[in-house]
């Protein structure tokens, strides 16, 4: 049976200088005896020794000592490495007396508390080597330590084992905040498992499509704007970029191609995450117009598609027709005989046409001559 602590002296009384009828008898077994006289050392009497000078003697006390083992528990808080925090602990031990006159001669009357300070020094000096984190590493440094602690001359120490609590209401705590900590994490990765899957299935429109379940057509509107726009912001300074750099080391049409690939991407498209499905989700997420209210905007027919994109500002474009330029000739015969009248016209013969005068480079020599 565990105690927290004995009082190892069982009685003490006082003892006359005549004990004629009354002479002091040997202790019973698993007790001793202490005789303390006027003067000199005290005489120790254990189960089954005779008492020297029983009826006559110079003693004037009589201490009664258990010997018998006991099995102790001390509560011992021991600082960890960090001085915030503290190792709870719980030393179990078995003690007996060895030397009762020691016991006597000590004033020993709290066994507990005689031990305490001992052990909690012995202690002490291995828990501040460990962290609070390093529990189990902890605990068995200090059974390590307490392996061959033994007492000393008056009592005999066995069997130390060291355990280091946990308080019950801090693990009840942290096992409650682990439980929802793995909770919200299993959620979590079903929630992001459940959006990969919708936008491998149903794209961006899916998760807008979630959006206007939960917050309305606004709130996916005022989305898809704040990608575009922040899309349209980069592009922008891409663009002032462009034309702001002077790079020597390029050629004009490679700036010019630089520069119209920007403007493609500004004026057409928009490439965000999140844009270039407002044009064909306009209409779904239109807000209702109020009743009564019909549209005023002008219907014009529609153009015609154009067969190449609009030109841009400051861009070099050549002419698309089939005539050829006003001061261009037209290709005509050498000679065309005069119509006759009546006979029937020969055939006619091979006809030499004659070159289209360039605007530039002139005409080409017939027999290798120089350009006119």
């Amino acid at each position: 049976m565990t105690q927290l602590t004995y009082d190892p002296v069982l009685s003490c009384v006082d003892v006359a200088p005549l004990r004629l009828l009354n002479p002091l008898r040997s202790p019973e077994p698993g007790r001793a005896l202490v005789l303390v006289p006027h003067s000199g050392s005290a005489v120790t009497v254990r189960p089954g020794e005779s008492v020297p000078s029983a009826r006559f003697g110079g003693y004037y006390k009589a201490y009664t000592v258990d010997l018998t083992d006991h099995r102790l528990a001390l509560a011992i808080p021991l600082l960890s490495r960090d001085v915030s925090f503290a190792f709870q602990s719980s030393v179990t031990l078995t003690c007996r007396v060895t030397d009762p006159a020691e016991v006597v001669a000590r004033g020993i009357r709290d066994m507990s508390g005689a031990l305490f300070e001992a052990v909690r020094r012995i202690l002490r000096t291995v828990s501040a080597r460990y962290d609070i984190s390093e529990f189990h590493q902890a605990e068995q440094a200090l059974n390590e330590a307490v392996r061959g602690l033994d007492g000393d001359g008056a009592i005999r120490l066995a069997d130390i084992h060291v355990e280091l609590l946990v308080d019950a209401d801090e693990a009840a705590g942290s096992g409650r905040e682990f439980r929802a900590v793995a909770r919200e994490t299993r959620l979590g990765s079903m929630r992001r498992h459940r959006h990969l899957d919708m936008m491998r299935e149903e794209g961006v429109e899916g998760l807008l499509a979630e959006l206007v379940e939960k917050e309305g057509a606004p709130a996916a509107l005022a989305w898809i704007e704040k990608a575009e726009a922040a899309e349209r912001t980069e592009l922008f300074s891409t663009l002032k970029l462009v034309l702001e750099r002077g790079d020597a080391e390029r050629e004009p049409y490679e700036i010019a191609a630089t520069e119209k690939l920007v403007m493609e991407r500004m004026l057409g498209g928009s490439a965000a995450p999140f844009g270039g499905t407002r044009s064909r989700l306009r209409g779904s997420l239109a807000l209702p117009a109020p009743a009564g209210l019909e549209s005023s905007a002008p219907s014009h027919p529609a153009d015609p598609a154009p067969d190449r994109a609009a030109a841009l500002a400051g861009e070099v474009v050549s002419r698309r027709t089939c005539e050829p330029p006003e001061d261009e000739p037209v290709a005509r015969p050498a000679s065309t005989p005069p119509p006759t009248g009546g006979a029937p016209e020969p055939a006619p013969e091979p006809v030499e046409m004659t070159a289209p005068v360039s605007r530039v480079r002139g005409l080409r020599p017939r027999n290798g001559g120089g350009a006119r």
